[in-house]
C-alpha cells in the first residue's frame, strides 16, 4: 500500500527527529523511575492496599487515554491548525505532578496525603499519555514517506537501548533517592518538551493530500498491529525473565538474572534497528510487519520448547532481530493506514492497543 501521508520536505529533519528521540528517552526514564518507586511510595504512605487499584488504573489509562488524546489533538489541528495544545497541556501537567510528588515524599507522610497521593499518581499517568501520541504522530512530518523506517530506527535505537539499560537506570535512581529522582524526572520532561517545541517552531507542520486513499482509515489493521506487537513485548517483559533464568542457568553466574537476559535481547534489538531499516524500505512496511511477527512468534515457540541452552540463546538472538524489525516497521505501517485527518488518533489507537496485553498481565499475573 502506498503511504497515505506525505511530507512537504523530501529530506529527514534530523534536528526534529533527535529532539523527538530525547522526548521519548525522557518518557522511558520517567516510566522506569515510576515503576521502581511506586511500590516504595505506596509503602511509605501506608497505602499498599491500593496497589491493585493502581495496576488497574494504569492499565485503563495506558489503553484508553492515548486514542482519546489523539482524537482531541486531531480536533484542534482541524479547527485551527494547532498541533501543540494537547502536547503542551500534557507536558506541563506531568512536570507539575512530578514536582508535587517530589515535595510529598521529601518529608514525613501527612495523613491527608494518603488520599491525595493516589489521585496525583493517576493524574500523572493520564498526563504522561496525553502528549506521547501527538508528539510521535509528527514523525511523518519530519521525514518523507520513503525514509520513515530510517527515522523510526533512530527512535527505536534510543528507546530500546534505554530499556536494555533499565537495571543500570534503576541503580542510578536508587542511589539518587525518591525526591531527587522525581525532581529530575520533572525537569527531564519539561526540558525535552521545550527542546521539541523549539526545534519544531519553524517547521511547516503540513500534510499533503494527493489521493483518495489519504481519506481512508484502516483502524482494524492498526489495532491488530498494536495488539500483536504488544503481545510480543508483554511476553518479553513478563514471561521471558523466569524462563530464561531457568533455561540459561548453564551459562549463568550468581549475578545474572532473567531480567538481564531480557536486557541483552533489547540490546540486540536496539543496535539492529538502523541496519534493518533499509530492509523495511525495500519490502514495504506491511511485509516487514508480517515477517517480523512471524519470526518473533516462531522464536518465542523455539525458546519455550528448547531443551538446550545454546539453542535457547540462538532463539533469543533471533527474537531480538525480529523484535527490532517490528519496532522499525510497525509505526510507519500505522501512518500509512490512517487518513491525514486522523493521524494523531491513529497513533494513539496503536499505542493503546500495544499496551492492552501488558496491562492485562500486570493486573492478573
Amino acid at each position: 500500500m502506498a503511504p497515505s501521508q506525505k511530507t512537504v520536505n523530501q529530506q529527514i529533519n534530523w534536528k526534529q527527529i533527535f529532539s523527538l528521540g530525547f522526548l521519548n528517552a525522557a518518557v522511558v526514564i520517567s516510566w522506569i523511575a515510576y515503576h521502581n518507586y511506586q511500590p516504595k511510595v505506596l509503602e511509605k504512605f501506608e497505602v499498599t492496599d491500593l496497589e491493585f487499584f493502581m495496576k488497574v488504573a494504569q492499565a485503563l489509562v495506558l489503553v484508553f487515554i492515548p486514542p482519546i488524546a489523539g482524537a482531541v489533538g486531531d480536533y484542534f489541528i482541524r479547527r485551527n491548525g494547532n498541533h501543540f495544545i494537547v502536547f503542551m497541556v500534557g507536558i506541563s501537567v506531568t512536570a507539575m505532578v512530578f514536582m508535587a510528588v517530589a515535595f510529598a515524599v521529601s518529608g514525613n507522610p501527612l495523613e491527608n496525603m494518603k488520599v491525595i497521593l493516589p489521585i496525583m499518581i493517576v493524574i500523572w499517568l493520564i498526563s504522561m499519555n496525553i502528549f506521547h501520541s501527538p508528539a510521535n504522530s509528527m514523525l511523518e512530518i519530519f521525514a518523507p514517506a520513503h525514509q520513515l523506517p530510517l527515522a523510526m530506527s533512530v527512535l527505536t535505537l534510543i528507546t530500546e537501548l534505554l530499556y536494555a539499560l533499565e537495571p543500570v537506570v534503576v541503580d542510578i535512581v536508587d542511589s539518587l533517592g525518591a525526591t531527587p529522582t522525581f525532581v529530575t524526572g520533572g525537569l527531564l520532561i519539561i526540558l525535552s518538551g521545550f527542546i521539541f517545541r523549539l526545534t519544531t517552531r519553524n517547521t511547516e507542520l503540513k500534510r499533503e493530500v494527493d489521493s483518495a486513499e489519504d481519506h481512508t482509515d484502516h483502524f482494524t489493521k492498526i489495532i491488530l498491529c498494536g495488539l500483536a506487537f504488544g503481545l510480543a513485548n508483554a511476553i518479553l517483559m513478563n514471561v521471558f525473565p523466569p524462563i530464561l533464568a531457568e533455561k540459561l542457568d548453564f551459562f549463568a553466574n550468581e549475578s545474572l538474572e532473567g531480567r538481564q537476559y531480557v536486557s541483552m535481547i533489547l540490546g540486540i534489538s536496539a543496535f539492529a534497528a538502523i541496519p534493518l531499516s533499509p530492509l523495511v524500505s525495500r519490502w514495504g512496511t506491511k511485509k516487514a510487519v508480517l515477517i517480523g511477527l512471524a519470526v518473533t512468534f516462531m522464536s518465542i515457540s523455539m525458546i519455550s520448547i528448547s531443551p538446550f541452552s545454546v539453542f535457547t540463546m540462538g532463539a533469543c538472538g533471533l527474537f531480538g532481530l525480529a523484535f527490532s524489525l517490528l519496532a522499525v516497521s510497525s509505526f510507519p505501517f500505522v501512518l500509512e493506514n490512517v487518513s491525514h485527518r486522523n493521524v494523531t488518533f491513529g497513533a494513539g489507537l496503536f499505542f493503546g492497543s500495544f499496551e492492552l496485553v501488558d496491562g492485562l498481565m500486570n493486573v492478573f499475573m
